[in-house]
């Protein structure tokens, strides 16, 4: 039952329930089959995130005074209860998503993937084979006895691994445990066979293995093995979660507890509860730290399951050509014509490389300011800011390391970059500098000229054809300054707090101005609606949690004005609340891209005002991340980007509504027809490419 007096969505409760989403869109049987499998991949991606990042939290909750979880209106035990029992059901259904309409949808195509069988004699060969050549310089099986081994047993966190039991053949009275990893970082997870039966085959690389492991324990005789995996490096953000005087008082309370942070064993369905409680007393882990995950686990992997045919596959959708980027005249000078609005992935990456490019060997180039959030080593951008830096730009970063890289990836990219003369400023602890923004300066005979990239994502062009973003480039006088006193505040590597004062009236900036803004513009609506003028919201995001805003939001709903919320993750605002919000509605939308974007959309009188952003509605970005807002100021972008929104809030086919518990309803009215939004803004692309653009601009 709600509580109308908390009137919030718990946050892992809307994670499982996008988690949900994900199966539905698996499920689908109007999705290429190997896109169902990707779609199965994410599930079991998020669901090990989930655990990794939430769990962690719950437990450490349930260690804290009771005031302060009611003042959070927070019941760990219960939450927790019911948050296993979810995962637990979802799971089920996963399985049966696999087992009962994919395995054999892949089979109806010709592919065959080998799921808890036997191999037919006709691929014998060829495993031993692979086995002998390719597998076995990687594995390194380990005993678990101390008379076999002068080493405990250690289990690399995020390392797949199977445990065995054995027996000696000539002694048959006593067990035998040892280990061995899969080395799927070395031929990923998916092993092809030779065809057969006129079919593709495909097999789990720790299926290979267990055929040929008496190759690796001559002597013994193998009697079952099973698949485990741990995960070491679980997260407690209570930083992020909640305000600074109650994280204070919840760390110092878990301080005084001599709370540690648990580990988490999954294992594979069917592993005997003595050969748990074996590893659980070799290893010291507690049995609560065990979680089943069906019979393959590292689900995840699916994402990666191999390209055997475009007919499992969406049809490629080539990359639509800007207009207003001519491959004869620079970027800058098409910036200078007017504002530039980009709509990825349907529309080429390339005037983005270009951007970059040019900066550096552009003589009249001077400066380049740019913001990294977790750069991949591969990215293009490092290259173009080399080649600026040796070419005698002065160009300045700022970055969060990528702890998902290993340090080693690290130091790399970071000395080549050093050693090229490249400026590094690292994120400060508590302020993580999340938005995507660059900044190039050029020194002309009339003065300075500034361009910015200003995105919704951030650089990632081998993620570009799988993530929906938007990105402007600019020259607006006042967008650019404002961008220049960013830039400039971040290289003291000071608290916002310190500055009393930065003039950001374009450019929005959470920690500066970007929540009171957010306030303002709802109050204005609501006065707008008080007034009998024009008024509605439309909140495009991927996360919407802060609670003053999310008060803000029922006060405009509760005042007559339109509030919806589309949602690509989770929400904690609740819709159809009777009296508190029966004027919002919330959608939920999943498609073949990954949805990345932030837009605000607010009616004002009929004179609408947009925005796009890096910033979820979060306490984490609002007030421990440098995150921006920015408006759309250009009217034939405006428009572009109201036909953008309106094709969200008519998609009847990849959205589901979400009722009081953040059930996944799908949309059943087709009055108007089938509505797919990513695809309806890829042809609104095509359109643009086809008309052409006589855009131009005043700054």
């Amino acid at each position: 039952m709600i509580d109308v007096s908390y009137p919030y969505f718990d946050p892992n409760l809307s994670w499982l329930s996008n988690n949900y989403r994900l199966l539905l869109e698996a499920k689908d049987e109007t999705v290429p089959v190997r896109e169902r499998l990707r779609f199965l991949g994410i599930y079991a991606y998020q669901t090990k995130e989930f655990f990794r990042v939430r769990i962690p939290s719950l437990l450490a909750m349930g260690e804290v005074s009771n005031d302060i979880r009611v003042k959070l209106n927070l019941f760990p035990e219960s939450l927790l209860e019911h948050v296993y029992e979810t995962v637990e059901n979802q799971l089920r259904e996963f399985n049966d998503i696999l087992l009962s309409g994919i395995l054999p949808a892949l089979a109806d195509q010709g592919v065959h993937l080998y799921y808890r069988q036997a191999f037919a004699a006709e691929h014998s060969a060829f495993l031993r084979k692979f086995f002998v050549d390719k597998l076995f310089r990687y594995l390194q099986p380990v005993f678990m006895d101390s008379r076999r081994s002068s080493k405990m047993p250690f289990f690399e966190s995020r390392q797949l691994y199977l445990v065995v039991r054995l027996q000696l053949k000539e002694d048959a009275d006593e067990d035998w445990y040892a280990t061995v990893n899969v080395p799927s970082e070395a031929y990923g997870r998916f092993v092809e066979l030779p065809e057969w039966d006129g079919k593709r085959h495909v097999a789990f690389l720790e299926d290979v293995i267990r055929e040929n492991m008496g190759l690796l324990f001559p002597g013994y005789t193998v009697l079952e093995s099973y698949t485990i995996r741990v995960e070491r490096e679980t997260e407690l953000a209570v930083e992020d979660e909640y305000p600074m005087q109650i994280t204070q008082r919840i760390l110092k309370q878990l301080e005084k507890r001599n709370f540690i942070q648990p580990s988490q064993y999954f294992y594979e369905s069917g592993m005997p509860l003595f050969m748990r409680e074996y590893l659980a007393g070799k290893a010291a882990i507690p049995m609560s730290e065990f979680h089943e995950r069906g019979h393959y686990i590292c689900m995840q992997d699916l994402v990666k399951f191999p390209v055997l045919s475009r007919r499992l596959d969406y049809p490629y959708q080539r990359p639509v050509q800007n207009p207003d980027f001519d491959e004869t005249t620079s970027v800058f000078e098409s910036i200078q014509k007017a504002d530039q609005l980009l709509h990825l992935p349907y529309q080429s990456y390339e005037p983005i490389v270009r951007f970059f490019n040019e900066a550096a060997i552009d003589p009249h180039v001077r400066e380049i300011h740019v913001s990294l959030y977790k750069i991949s080593p591969n990215s293009f951008i490092l290259n173009s800011l080399i080649s600026a830096s040796r070419n005698g730009k002065r160009v300045t970063t700022y970055v969060e390391l990528n702890t998902k890289l290993d340090i080693q990836q690290n130091l790399q990219w970071s000395k080549k970059m050093r050693d090229a003369g490249v400026k590094i400023i690292l994120s400060v602890p508590g302020l993580k500098v999340h938005a995507k923004m660059a900044l190039v300066k050029r020194k002309v005979q009339k003065g300075w000229e500034r361009y910015a990239f200003l995105g919704t994502g951030g650089f990632y062009r081998l993620t570009s054809r799988e993530i929906v973003d938007h990105a402007l480039l600019t020259s607006h006088r006042e967008l650019t300054n404002e961008l220049e006193l960013l830039f400039g505040y971040l290289s003291t590597q000071d608290e916002p707090k310190k500055y009393k004062y930065l003039p950001f009236n374009f450019l929005q900036v959470t920690q500066f101005t970007l929540q009171k803004r957010l306030l303002d513009l709802i109050d204005r609506e609501i006065a707008n609606c008080n007034a009998g003028l024009k008024s509605f919201i439309t909140i495009k995001i991927n996360q919407l949690q802060d609670h003053i805003l999310i008060d803000k939001l029922y006060q405009a709903g509760q005042m007559g004005v339109p509030v919806h919320v589309i949602v690509s993750e989770s929400c904690g605002l609740i819709s159809g609340l009777p009296s508190i919000s029966d004027n919002i509605t919330i959608s939920r939308h999943v498609d073949r891209y990954i949805e990345n974007t932030r837009i605000f959309h607010f009616a004002n009188r009929g004179n609408d005002e947009i925005f796009l952003s890096s910033c979820d509605w979060t306490h984490r970005n609002l007030h421990r991340r440098i995150d921006i807002c920015f408006p759309i100021l250009d009217e034939s972008l405006k428009n572009q980007m109201r036909m953008v929104l309106r094709n969200y809030a008519n998609d009847n086919q990849k959205s589901v509504r979400l009722d009081l518990y953040q059930n996944n309803l799908r949309i059943t009215d087709e009055s108007r027809g089938k509505v797919r939004a990513q695809d309806a803004n890829y042809r609104l692309v095509e359109k643009i490419e086809k008309n052409g653009s006589t855009r131009k601009v005043d700054h």
